[in-house]
This record gives structure tokens, C-alpha cells and sequence, in this order.
């Protein structure tokens, strides 16, 4: 943290059982050997005063005997007999109050280093070792008692994430140990550029958390802004100036939450908006308490759209390089919302994939891009179409019937079907998976594997599935230009999926450059906004018109 702040101090109170403080053990000890000084003070008196007794009662028994003996005889074998006993009594504690000091100074030595070790070990357990900053460890702790503090005094916060973007290429293009020191730099740039006040922490990997206190939205709008500006700054490493930049998202307390868990979710949301809506963005996160329902009612306000007609789909072409008259277009689900407007996809599938709803999700799908097939055969338009397919429909049973029986109905050529299932989906549940595709190839549908790349699958695995389709994902294609080892990436795919008979579609395609690369590598298709926009039905046949033309 840049300083210790109101409600987040990282000092601890002392454990329950640990050693006494230094002053209280060094006061018993000095205690001890007062006693015992005292103890061998009293033994010496009495000693001494023993002798002085005897020394009498030898001259009065010497006196009534006769005897002749001097006095200074007689005090000297005095001495003699209890001198030894009196040195000894002396020695013995100086002997002792020499090992106890000694000993006391090894232990009050062993205490320090113990303290030292120990104090080592919390900065290590609750700081990240690279950077130094605060661990998420020490963030979540933190941030606990920052939210307790600021319930007791009504203050706001913002809690704020930036992701790194393209940092896994630094590690990969330059090496890990360039890697590091970029994320050394970057640590150091952002507490550079904040308040003293302001908290700073490493949230994960590429990840790092600001916490810091504000009156208005507005200043929390600059606080990012002094982020963003940060990491804007260029990096002096392997003998050159790099820039990174990141996608930042931001969640304010109260508004966005009022406990640990909900802040770091929506401010995780909002790097993920910011992610998605590129160049370097700053995203403030809008859910609220009334997120849950809004959530609950586009899941519950699917079935509703299919019956309203709120729904609709709209075409991207394909274009196939070796044959640029054949017409293959990818099916892409569009929701206009009546309050709030075209929703996109990723706003609302993967809430409806947790659902039954997603099935008649996906036969209303099927169901309305067959009947659009059928619509153009009839005015002589033949074209394939391709269909998304969620993971849920591969665990459904009688789907590939279903999908036969439709085909039959609508009197098409299971050969102009085609459906698309990303990698991540097939590997969930390989086996079922496999057996559900197998099922829709005996159909004589084509199948294609979707976000190729980024999944987890087998080359072994792979070629076990009836596809004969890859899709490139575009996450390689559209950074080929810029990085190569995704350039490298994309040329090993076409030429595996080439070595295993299948084709290949490279998605994202959106400039020039990058359709000429994908040529000259012999990809087979090209997808993205380089081709075409999506169309509606009625572009659809305008543009398959000007390629004929």
C-alpha cells in the first residue's frame, strides 16, 4: 500500500499464546537473581558469623583448659577451615550469575531473530514477492475493514481492477524475466501516480486492485484516468521502450455493493465490459442491487421473445477462398429488447445456458433458419447456414432426431446444415459430446469445432470427432499482424486441421493485411468484418446478388 490508511492499518494485535514482551521477561530475570544474591548474602553472614562463634568458643575452651595457644593461631585455622567454604559461596554464585546472564543473553538474541523470522514470514504471507505490493490476501483483509469503517462513517470508495491486456504475448515473445520487470515497472508507475493515501495492491497475475476514498463519482472517474495514464507510460526494458495498456473496470462503494465479494464482482464484470470493448477502456460498473432481478427477468423474458418476436437472426458470409461463388454464412441470434434495446449475446446466453429455456432457445433457432432456407430455395437461392450450438443442447437426448425430423420437414439438404460447438463445450463432457456429434453426422450435417485455440482439447481427441470444419479463433487472427507467435499459431492450426482433411475458417478477419496472410497460409475461408457486417435476411440475398454480379 502506498500508507497506511483509516480502517485498512496492516499491524496486528500480539496471538494469543505467543511469547512474553522483552521487558517483562528481562524483569522476572533480574528478580531471580536478586533473590538469589540475597539467598548467598544471608549463607556468607552466617558463615561468617558461625566462625566468629567457634573462634569464641575455642578461646574460652582454651582459656579454661590453660592452654597456651595464641589467638592469631587460633583465627588463622578459623580462616583456614572456613575460608574455603566462604570463597567457595562466593564463586559459585558469580559462576552462576555469569551462565544465567550469558544465557539470558542467547535467549533475549533467539527472541529477536524469532520476532524477525516471524515478522519476515507475515510481510511474506500478505505481499506479493515480485512487485511488494499487497497480496489479495492482505487486499481482501484490508478491504474488509475498509468497508466496515466506511459503513461506521457513511465515506465511499471506489474499488477498481486493470487487467493487463496481451501481457501472456510480453511473456511469450520476450521471455518470462522481461516479463516480470514489465509487471515491476507497472506496479511501480501506479503508486507513482496515485495519492500516498490511495491503497495499491497486486490482484492476480496480471491484475491489479486500487482502493481508494472519494466524495463524487467524478474523482473516481480521475483516479482512473491517473491509472490509465500510468500505464500509458513507456517501459525501459531489454533495451527498448514498451507500452502496455489495460482494460480497467471500476465498482464505487455503496452503490455498486456493500460487502467484499459483491465489489470485486462487479468491478470483475466491468473488466470484462472493458475488455470486450477494446482500445484501452474504462468501464464503470452500473449493477446494483436490482442487477439480480434485471438478470432473473431476461432470463424468464427469453420465452416471451420468441413468442413477441423479439427476436431475430441475421447472416455473416463466409467467403471460401478457392470457390468465392459458394454461399456459407455463420447464424447470429439479434434481441431487440423493448425497454432495453439490442442486448448482446453475451449479455444474456450464458444466463439463459444455465436454464431449460436455452433448449427452446435453440429449436426456435433451428426452426427459424431452416424456414429462411426453405424461403430462399424457393426463389432459387441455395446457401449453407451454420448454427451455434450451447452445451446444453450436446446433453439433450433425441436432438439429432429432432434436428432429422426438421431437415425432412422443411425439405432441405442436410448437407446445407451446419452446425458450430466451440472446443471449451466438446471437452466439458467429451464422451457425451462425441456422441451426440456422431449422431448429427449420420444426419449428413456438417460440424465445426468453434474458438479453436483457446480450448483444452487433444490433438488424439480431436481426431477422434466426426468435424470436418476448424475455426480459427479470432482472438489470433486479429493480433497475427501484431505478434508472432499468433501468427505462428494460426499457421500450425491450418496446417493440422489440412494434415486431418478438415477446413478452415479464420474468424475476425478485418483488414486487408490479415486476409492476405490467411491466402498465402491456404486458409479456406475468411469471416469478419474485412468480408461483411451481419445481414438481414432481405441483405442477405442483396449481397449474394453483387458477388454473382
Amino acid at each position: 500500500m502506498n500508507a497506511q490508511q483509516p480502517g485498512m492499518s496492516t499491524s496486528k494485535e500480539p496471538e494469543e499464546g505467543a511469547p512474553p514482551a522483552e521487558p517483562v521477561r528481562s524483569k522476572k530475570s533480574a528478580w531471580v537473581m536478586l533473590m538469589v544474591l540475597v539467598l548467598y548474602g544471608m549463607l556468607v553472614v552466617l558463615v561468617i558469623f558461625n566462625g566468629y562463634q567457634e573462634y569464641q568458643s575455642l578461646r574460652l575452651l582454651e582459656s579454661s583448659a590453660g592452654g597456651v595457644t595464641a589467638p592469631a593461631l587460633t583465627l588463622s585455622r578459623l580462616v583456614l577451615s572456613h575460608g574455603l567454604m566462604l570463597v567457595l559461596m562466593l564463586v559459585a554464585p558469580a559462576i552462576l550469575m555469569y551462565v544465567l546472564v550469558g544465557r539470558e543473553k542467547e535467549l533475549a538474541q533467539m527472541r529477536i531473530q524469532h520476532e524477525a523470522l516471524q515478522s519476515q514470514l507475515r510481510y511474506q504471507s500478505f505481499h506479493d514477492p515480485l512487485t511488494s505490493l499487497p497480496n489479495r490476501m492482505l487486499l481482501e483483509e484490508q478491504l474488509t475493514n475498509k468497508i466496515a469503517a466506511a459503513r461506521r462513517s457513511g465515506k465511499r470508495f471506489l474499488f477498481l481492477l486493470a487487467s493487463l491486456n496481451d501481457f501472456k504475448r510480453i511473456n511469450q515473445n520476450l521471455g518470462y524475466e522481461i516479463g516480470d520487470d514489465v509487471l515491476r515497472h507497472v506496479a511501480q508507475n501506479i503508486v507513482n501516480g496515485l495519492r500516498d493515501a490511495d491503497a495499491v495492491a497486486r490482484f492476480d497475475g496480471d491484475v491489479f486492485a486500487v482502493v481508494a476514498d472519494i466524495k463524487e463519482k467524478v474523482e473516481a472517474n480521475i483516479i482512473a484516468r491517473k491509472v490509465q495514464s500510468s500505464l500509458a507510460r513507456p517501459i525501459d526494458v531489454a533495451e527498448s521502450p514498451l507500452t502496455v495498456n489495460a482494460a480497467i473496470g471500476v465498482a464505487i462503494f455503496p452503490d455498486q455493493g456493500e460487502d467484499m465479494a459483491v465489489l470485486i464482482k462487479h468491478a470483475g464484470n466491468a473488466v470484462t465490459k472493458a475488455r470486450a470493448a477494446g482500445n484501452n477502456s474504462i468501464v464503470f460498473s452500473e449493477e446494483d442491487a436490482s442487477s439480480g432481478m434485471e438478470r432473473l427477468a431476461l432470463i424468464t423474458g427469453i420465452k416471451d421473445a420468441m413468442l413477441e418476436g423479439h427476436l431475430s437472426m441475421v447472416y455473416q458470409p463466409k467467403l471460401k477462398l478457392t470457390s468465392p461463388d459458394t454461399h456459407t454464412f455463420e447464424a447470429l441470434l439479434r434481441w431487440h429488447h423493448p425497454e432495453h434495446g439490442l442486448l448482446p449475446c453475451d449479455m444474456y446466453i450464458p444466463l439463459v445456458e444455465q436454464t431449460r429455456h436455452i433448449i427452446d432457445l435453440t429449436h426456435w433457432t433451428v426452426e427459424n433458419i431452416f424456414s429462411t432456407q426453405r424461403d430462399l430455395l424457393d426463389k432459387g437461392i441455395s446457401i449453407s447456414i451454420a448454427i451455434n450450438l450451447s452445451t446444453r443442447v450436446l446433453d439433450e437426448d433425441g436432438f439429432p432426431l429432432w434436428v432429422e425430423r426438421m431437415i425432412s420437414q422443411y425439405g432441405l439438404d442436410p448437407a446445407q446444415v451446419r452446425f458450430e460447438v466451440t472446443e471449451s463445450a466438446i471437452m466439458q463432457d467429451s464422451e457425451r459430446a462425441l456422441q451426440v456429434l456422431l449422431q448429427l453426422a449420420a444426419i449428413g450435417v456438417g460440424l465445426s469445432i468453434d474458438d479453436f485455440g483457446v480450448g483444452h482439447s487433444s490433438l488424439a481427441y480431436l481426431s477422434r470427432l466426426p468435424v470436418d470444419e476448424l475455426k480459427v479463433d479470432k482472438s489470433f487472427v486479429l493480433n497475427m499482424i501484431r505478434w508472432e507467435s499468433d501468427r505462428a499459431i494460426v499457421r500450425a492450426t491450418i496446417n493440422l486441421a489440412h494434415d486431418l482433411g478438415l477446413s478452415v475458417v479464420a474468424e475476425g478477419v478485418e483488414d486487408m493485411d490479415q486476409a492476405a496472410i490467411l491466402r498465402e497460409m491456404e486458409c479456406d475461408m475468411l469471416q469478419g468484418y474485412y468480408i461483411s457486417h451481419p445481414l438481414t435476411e432481405e441483405q442477405l440475398q442483396q449481397w449474394i446478388s453483387s458477388q454473382a454480379a
